[in-house]
């Protein structure tokens, strides 16, 4: 009997997100870029009419990020959630909610990590599946 080991790992911050998904040496890599607009500091001046906040349209625009990141992922993989700020800690909380309203049992963890590199990230998501470690040179 062969082990199939498989999972996904997603790296996000509020810009972007890369979604790695590991299924026995294989490798499916796939970027999603946000729309979530950048939130700006104080300029000492209130909101008004010819200068709105735009907060309410960034909490859209991650809603929507979320979604479309969730909609890429394999139902039935563990996740390894991997991102340097809050937005992985929301993500994870996002999916955990979908995954409990669907009745879906699946491992979810999160990393705060630095941004990792294509080789990184692919190596994080193999150990997080529980494939033994590449060696050698390739």
């Amino acid at each position: 009997m062969t082990i199939d080991p498989h999972a996904t790992a997603v790296w996000l911050s509020a810009a972007s997100a890369t979604i790695v998904v590991w299924t026995n040496e294989t490798v499916r890599e796939q970027h999603i870029e946000s729309e979530v607009p950048p939130r700006h500091r104080s300029t000492g001046h209130a909101p008004t009419e010819h200068r709105p906040s735009g907060e309410g349209h960034q909490d859209e625009h991650m809603r929507s990020f979320f979604a479309a990141i969730a909609r890429a992922l394999p139902a039935d993989d563990d996740l390894l959630l991997l991102g340097d700020g809050e937005v992985v800690g929301h993500f994870a909380q996002k999916v955990r909610a979908d995954d409990a309203a669907q009745d879906r049992q699946r491992r979810v963890e999160v990393e705060r990590c630095a941004p990792l590199t294509e080789g990184q990230l692919h190596a994080r998501v193999r150990v997080f599946a529980g494939a033994p470690p590449k060696r050698g040179l390739s």
